[in-house]
């Protein structure tokens, strides 16, 4: 038999705590069930603390702010108030009670001098401190606003590297003044209509040389570190922004609760398929070694500037033979090169849509003839114009032009070698996007139209009777709506040995939206509609989609071609 083992105190690694969702034992200090992950709950924290009682509403406070709502009890009580003299003047109202040995981790009461000396845009601090009865209050001006919980998962990059440089702007300057933010929740941040952020919150906030014995934070915003009392420097606000920017993206929090267990780099695909210059960013803002991550705000802050900047191409088409046709004489063509879908000075984007006429025999063979020979001959232009150094606007207008024509005299030259297709030919409109700047080319009443600020023009002018009857006088735009002329046109790929091409060449702006159309749309789609629908839509698909939808609705007595471009 053995000896029976000798009574002592046991060792800290014998102490345990024991997992209240497995029953696993774990070691004193562990911040996660090394079995199941889930938080453990340390020696006393499940004890329970009386609630302080809230005031009735209608308490007026320092003889100016009136209680008008319970926001939330516990221990600390919040209210909505207005003042006295005013109603429209607003505020949220934090109430704690006055016991000095109540050392709630990060206590903005705590920190109340700290934070009324900063002066921020972004910040929403308390003004005011008072004490009453054995209590203490802090009145913070009330901001409206979407909290940014709602833009979970609904939220595009560029949205997100925008409102990750205020996050920055916003935090350092909490870092100017020694304190560091912690956690960055979306639920504490409003997003106003302008498009600005505000930091709502600061219940984890604490000194850059502050040790905090037993943190209360919000799992899935705070970095790893943070749970363990230790000095914490700059690196764990930038895993915090980085948490807050994975949340809005991907649509879910960060799944913390494995990391005592094994720690694992931030998961974004399948749940979320960013660019890689974007992924590259939050993987290293979300390093889980601090030394790993960006050293400090303004270097994430760089990068997110570069992401913001960069521009991007999203593109859509549809065609639809309608509800009338039995077959479809539209051709559409997108074409797209550069560096994926990122534009820059590399990107170059090629959009057609033209409309045939003449027949199943006909129409469609011109259009196919239209749309390929254009892109042939743009595409030969573009491998001449890499040997330049620069090629201007113009260039590109021109090579439009020279294109369109070429096609016209492949149409005309079939119909001369194919009798039996006599009569067929074609409408255009073909946009060249390149270097940041926009160029047109069209022939006929298929029409190109740009929104910009919700408001929607038509670049093109089309070359058909009533529009021609309406520049001078003899009809108003409505009545040409309905003339019964209104399909004849007086310009068209195949008509003439000789066609006049009208261009035009402009810088693209960045947040415009293009859209290249058949006159199957227009027909039945007013161009107020046309920009209602554009500028609903988050995405070209949806937008091209809903727009060929409108015209089947309204009719579809012809084919319906759309390309849909966001320039962002």
């Amino acid at each position: 038999m053995g000896s029976a083992p000798l009574l002592t105190e046991p060792t800290d690694r014998e102490k345990s705590c024991v997992c209240v969702e497995c029953g696993q034992a774990n070691v004193i200090g562990e911040t996660f069930c090394t079995a199941c992950g889930v938080a453990l709950e340390e020696e006393g924290e499940g004890e329970s603390v009386p609630p302080l009682e809230p005031l009735p509403i209608g308490t007026v406070l320092a003889d100016t702010y009136r209680l008008t709502v319970l926001l939330s009890t516990g221990q600390e009580n919040r209210y909505r108030a207005v003042d006295q003299t005013d109603d429209s003047r607003t505020y949220l109202i934090a109430e704690r009670s006055n016991d000095q040995t109540d050392a709630h981790a990060g206590d903005v009461f705590r920190l109340f001098e700290q934070l009324a000396a900063i002066r921020h845009p972004a910040l929403i601090l308390p003004q005011e401190r008072c004490e009453c009865d054995g209590r203490v209050y802090l009145i913070t001006s009330s901001q409206s606003g979407l909290p940014l919980s709602q833009r979970v998962g609904r939220t595009s990059e560029r949205e997100a590297a925008g409102w990750g440089v205020q996050l920055c702007q916003a935090v350092e300057a909490l870092h100017r003044h020694g304190l560091l933010c912690i956690e960055l929740p979306p639920e504490n941040i409003l997003l106003d209509k302008t498009g600005r952020l505000h930091l709502t919150q600061f219940d984890a906030i604490r000194l850059k040389d502050a040790v905090e014995e037993s943190p209360v934070l919000t799992d899935g915003y705070a970095a790893p570190e943070a749970y363990k009392p230790q000095v914490l420097n700059e690196a764990a606000d930038v895993f915090a922004l980085g948490a807050c920017l994975y949340a809005v993206l991907v649509g879910r929090r960060l799944p913390v609760e494995g990391w005592a267990v094994q720690p694992e780099p931030p998961v974004f695909y399948p749940e979320k398929v960013l660019t890689p210059e974007f992924e590259r960013v939050l993987s290293r803002a979300l390093a889980f070694e601090s030394t790993e991550r960006y050293a400090a705000l303004h270097a994430l802050k760089h990068d997110l500037l570069a992401l913001g900047q960069s521009v991007q191409i999203r593109s859509a088409w549809r065609t639809d033979v309608g509800q009338v046709r039995d077959h479809n004489e539209d051709a559409v063509l997108v074409k797209e090169m550069g560096q994926g879908s990122l534009a820059g000075n590399d990107f170059r984007g090629l959009y057609i849509v033209s409309d045939g006429m003449g027949g199943a025999e006909a129409g469609e063979v011109a259009s196919q003839i239209a749309i390929q020979t254009v892109a042939r001959h743009v595409e030969a232009a573009q491998a001449d114009a890499e040997a330049e150094e620069e090629v201007d606007a113009a260039t590109w207008e021109r090579c439009l032009r020279e294109a369109v024509e070429a096609a016209n005299t492949r149409i005309v030259q079939y119909g001369k070698d194919h009798p039996e297709s006599a009569g067929l030919g074609a409408t255009i409109v073909a946009a060249l996007i390149q270097a940041e700047q926009l160029a047109l080319a069209w022939v006929g009443d298929s029409r190109v139209y740009l929104l910009e600020n919700g408001v929607v023009h038509q670049l093109s002018h089309d070359h058909s009777l009533v529009a021609r009857l309406v520049e001078i006088g003899q009809l108003t735009e409505e009545e040409a709506l309905t003339h019964e002329h209104r399909n004849v046109l007086i310009r068209s790929l195949g008509s003439k040995e000789n066609v006049k091409v009208d261009t035009l060449s402009r810088p693209l702006k960045r947040g415009v939206r293009l859209l290249l159309c058949s006159d199957g749309l227009t027909s039945h789609v007013l161009d107020p509609a046309i920009a209602d629908i554009m500028s609903r839509h988050r995405t070209p698909h949806e937008a091209a989609l809903e727009l060929t939808v409108a015209a089947n609705t309204a009719g579809g007595s012809d084919n319906t071609s759309v390309v849909v471009v966001f320039h962002e």
